[in-house]
C-alpha cells in the first residue's frame, strides 16, 4: 500500500471523541509511542536536528495551533519557523464551523503564506 494511501485510510478510521471536545490528536512518535486524545485546544511543534554556527541543536521547525475563535469557529493554523527569519511563517489555515447548520463547507482552507 502507497504511503499517501495508508494516509487517507487512516483519517477514516478517526475514533470517536468524547462529547464536547473541539479537537482529536493523534500522534505516533517510532519506537517511543503514540498519543490519542481530545482537546479543546492544541499546540503540538516538530524539531529536528540541525547544524547552526558549528553546534548541533533542536529545532522546532513546525508548530500546529487549534484553537476556538470568537465567532465559534475551531482554527487550525501551521507555522513554519526557521533559525534565519525574524518571524515564523503561516502556510495552513483551515477552519471548521460546526456550530453552523447553514455551512455547507466542512473545512475551509486558507494556503496563503502570512507573516507574524
Amino acid at each position: 500500500m502507497k504511503k499517501t494511501n495508508r494516509v487517507v485510510q487512516e483519517q477514516k478510521c478517526v475514533p470517536k471523541i468524547r462529547p464536547g471536545r473541539k479537537f482529536a490528536v493523534r500522534c505516533h512518535a517510532r519506537g517511543d509511542g503514540a498519543l490519542h486524545v481530545g482537546a479543546d485546544s492544541v499546540s503540538v511543534q516538530v524539531g529536528q536536528r540541525v547544524l547552526r554556527n558549528g553546534a548541533d541543536e533542536m529545532w522546532y521547525s513546525i508548530g500546529i495551533y487549534a484553537h476556538e475563535d470568537e465567532r465559534g469557529n475551531l482554527v487550525v493554523r501551521v507555522l513554519v519557523l526557521n533559525p534565519d527569519w525574524d518571524e515564523a511563517l503561516q502556510i495552513a489555515r483551515v477552519t471548521s464551523r460546526p456550530g453552523d447548520a447553514n455551512c455547507h463547507t466542512p473545512l475551509g482552507c486558507n494556503l496563503d503564506h502570512v507573516t507574524g
